[in-house]
């Protein structure tokens, strides 16, 4: 006997199934709904006119949102900057947006016009987290290593110096001119002989900010300070100059911080960290000049590069002065030595790294002695002695000093023209290689010195002759001192100290004519002024080690220059 059982399956739609037919009533069911309704039994009452008012505000409320209300900020913005702030010049700002919640500012189109400088930022951004706790900080303790609380970011940013007001109308007060370029100056010119005649010696001492009040400033809520440069640009010149100064990086990032003083006697220090890429210096024609044309031995891009690196890397440091002692405070050296406190300390280290090229010459040193000319005119006055701050007063910096140095190999060209045919000398350095320059910022009985010194690396020199052998030297060492009087027109001293280790000098007759031609093209053109002649002595010492002299020579006079 055999029992059979009958199974049932039953199948059950899966979820995509369900969703389809769930999908496809839902939408049937609207098409029912909506497909009978007439436009004729819409009703045009108060609550659709709402409606459709609600839907057409909607809509132009986005549209000023997105595209108009941060220019109308801007408009506005503008209007109060120059009615209530900006009293010589002029301020725009295109565009202006403020996110309270991410503490961001968002600009465009930046300018802000003076009579001798121009600041001008295409777009950017600047963001202070808020958010952050607030930790109140000590002036003297060094707050690099705090938390970035504000954050600046500027694209196609452009900064134009362009006159000297100030130095000018100085001039026409010294001059005895009448101010017609600044008419603005008199009256400050005029209260200011007014108080020397009543304070000449400037015996009260204006009251000084101690270090309680520099740490409760800003510095302790803004610690560090980011700031990020796409395509910048710094400009020195006019069209009354036949040549424009312009620095230019493709990307820069900045840090500003503050940290303990070298001396106890000052507050702080300031310092500014940059790592700049694609850095360079350029020499180019300034537009509408009318002048006499004087054409560069050489043109790259726009203009005369002076000096082109791949990355460049820029250290700013500044003592915050402190108050001078009752008594002066002497310090024990290591070796014993008792000396006084040294004073407060101002300087830039740069540093350049891979693909480091400088450019220099006859002509590039004409277009410097025309830009220095214009920024810095001659008041052919003798130099007042500085006096030393009294007690109580602030202290003084004596000199700025500025350090260039070569991370990498690096190559020097010193490019003349004859007969507009452009000849050069080439010049290897190694790493290593460096500068110093210091720079006085006090006048002295006797005058004042600027001080250059420096060695180059593993130099090799070539010139542009088909002969191009010159110089081969493990280290060239030189000191440079020039010496200013008092007295405008003085009598100046230039002295030059140079010193070659393990040197090697090819020389051939070619090479006289060569230096010579460089000699002229390096002096001066013009017929010299009497009136603003300045008589130098140059000194040059010249000390050689381990040295040879190789003269190529043989019996028909004929040099192989293969």
């Amino acid at each position: 006997m055999t029992n059979s059982t009958a199974v049932t399956m039953e199948l059950i739609p899966t979820t995509e199934e369900v969703l389809s037919t769930t999908s496809a009533s839902f939408i049937e069911t609207i098409n029912q709904n909506y497909t009978n309704v007439s436009l004729e039994d819409i009703r045009m009452d108060s609550t659709f006119a709402m409606l459709l008012c609600s839907f057409l505000f909607a809509m132009t409320w986005v549209i000023y949102i997105t595209y108009y209300n941060s220019r109308v900020a801007g408009y506005f913005i503008t209007k109060a900057l120059n009615r209530f702030f900006v009293s010589e010049g002029y301020a725009k700002v295109g565009s202006f947006t403020l996110c309270a919640l991410s503490g961001k500012i968002m600009f465009r189109d930046i300018i802000y016009i003076t009579h001798d400088y121009s600041v001008r930022v295409q777009d950017g951004w600047m963001i202070f987290r808020w958010w952050r706790a607030y930790v109140p900080k000590d002036v003297s303790e060094d707050l690099s290593h705090s938390d970035t609380r504000l954050s600046v970011m500027l694209n196609g940013f452009e900064l134009h110096f362009y006159n000297r007001s100030a130095v000018y109308g100085h001039l026409e007060r010294v001059f005895g001119l009448d101010p017609v370029l600044f008419p603005w100056d008199a009256s400050l010119f005029r209260h200011s002989d007014e108080r020397e005649a009543h304070d000449p010696g400037g015996s009260r001492p204006r009251p000084q900010p101690g270090a309680g009040s520099l740490g409760k400033s800003w510095r302790d809520l803004i610690p560090v300070i980011k700031v990020d440069v796409s395509s910048g640009r710094v400009v020195f010149g006019n069209r009354l100059v036949p040549t424009t100064l312009s620095i230019l990086v493709e990307e820069a990032h900045f840090v500003y911080s503050t940290k303990p003083a070298a001396s106890r006697l000052d507050h702080f220090m300031h310092f500014a960290k940059c790592k700049a890429e694609n850095f360079k210096v350029i020499l180019a024609p300034s537009p509408k000049y009318t002048g006499m044309a004087d054409d560069p031995p050489r043109y790259m891009g726009e203009g005369f590069v002076v000096l082109s690196s791949n990355n460049v890397e820029l250290y700013y440091y500044m003592d915050e002065p402190g108050l001078v002692p009752e008594q002066p405070e002497m310090l024990q050296l290591a070796n014993g030595d008792i000396v006084e406190s040294a004073p407060p300390i101002w300087g830039m280290d740069i540093k350049c790294g891979k693909g480091t090229d400088f450019s220099y010459g006859p002509w590039a040193d004409r277009q410097r002695e025309h830009l220095f000319k214009f920024f810095f005119p001659q008041d052919c006055q003798p130099l007042k002695v500085t006096k030393a701050p009294l007690p109580g007063e602030k202290r003084m910096v004596q000199s700025f000093d500025i350090r260039l140095s070569t991370l990498h190999e690096a190559t020097i060209d010193i490019l003349f023209s004859k007969n507009k045919e452009t000849n050069a000398v080439h010049v290897n350095v190694g790493p290593g290689s460096y500068l110093e320059m210091t720079m006085p910022w006090v006048v002295l009985p006797d005058g004042y010195t600027t001080k250059v010194i420096g060695q180059l690396l593993h130099l090799e020199a070539t010139t542009s002759l088909t002969y191009r052998s010159l110089v081969v030297s493990e280290t060239l060492e030189f000191t440079l001192r020039s010496r200013y009087p008092l007295k405008w027109n003085g009598h100046q001293e230039w002295l030059l100290h140079l010193t070659g280790c393990k040197a090697s000098v090819w020389f051939i007759y070619a090479h006289k004519e060569f230096f010579q031609d460089m000699v002229n093209d390096w002096s001066s053109k013009a017929r010299p002024d009497l009136l603003h002649f300045i008589p130098y002595t140059w000194r040059i010492t010249l000390l050689l080690k381990e040295f040879e002299f190789i003269l190529p020579c043989n019996e028909y006079n004929w040099v192989d220059c293969s």
